[in-house]
């Protein structure tokens, strides 16, 4: 059994990703940000679980999860938690709404991480999975593969910024740590594409059971399991 932290386990593909990796035993730290998801949470779970609060849009959130994993290595690491944009023309788009996402969807990675590092140099085969999107991806975006879809500004600059952190990362803790940029798939959540149509349930199953059969490894672009590589 391995020790596994999840960001964003309060909702959607981040509570499947709880709950399936509790129940096959394997302990997890799950970050939420509202202190109500607690209770809940830990009903699910309650011996082999830790729920943290902490907002990883602020710096405050380092020091909170340090403080709750102490010195336990960290065999896997899924930065889930992410928010959703609005604006996808230029007179509708403002700053803050970018500035928002990115402080989620790339900073907030940058934190978790800088939490854990030691943590994840204590285990053998470390894994740092960043749940990204194929929204992601500057290559698809450039072709016009996804001009039909009315995605925020925020979401893809957010998410492409996330995949450079991804390499920066890589380039630093080349083999020492495995630093994966994964689309999940077009999942029905509250933030979903309008042609959504996978089961997060379903796709948080996939994920444990990569996990567990040494089936996830380094890529050079955006992995959808079972699919596709997304070039970046």
């Amino acid at each position: 059994m391995k020790n596994v932290l999840i960001t964003g386990v309060g909702k959607g593909l981040g509570k499947e990703l709880f709950k399936s990796f509790t129940s096959k035993g394997h302990f997890v730290f799950g970050v939420v940000r509202k202190a109500s998801d607690v209770k809940t949470l830990e009903a699910m779970a309650p011996e082999n679980s830790r729920v943290i609060v902490a907002d990883l849009a602020s710096d405050t959130s380092i020091g909170l999860i340090r403080e709750a994993v102490q010195d336990a290595p960290i065999d896997l690491l899924i930065n889930n938690a992410g928010i959703a944009g609005s604006s996808y023309q230029l007179h509708h788009v403002e700053s803050a709404e970018i500035n928002n996402l990115f402080n989620v969807h790339c900073l907030g990675v940058l934190r978790t991480v800088k939490a854990l590092q030691n943590n994840l140099l204590k285990a053998d085969k470390p894994t740092v999975l960043n749940l990204n999107s194929r929204l992601g991806s500057i290559s698809r975006q450039s072709a016009g593969v996804y001009d039909h879809l009315a995605i925020s500004y925020s979401y893809r600059v957010a998410k492409a910024a996330q995949n450079m952190l991804t390499n920066c990362l890589r380039s630093e803790f080349r083999d020492q740590i495995q630093f994966i940029s994964l689309h999940p798939g077009k999942m029905k959540t509250e933030i979903a594409s309008s042609d959504a149509d996978a089961d997060p349930a379903e796709v948080a199953h996939r994920i444990l059971s990569h996990f567990e059969t040494g089936r996830l490894v380094e890529e050079n672009g955006i992995t959808e399991l079972e699919k596709e590589i997304i070039p970046w």
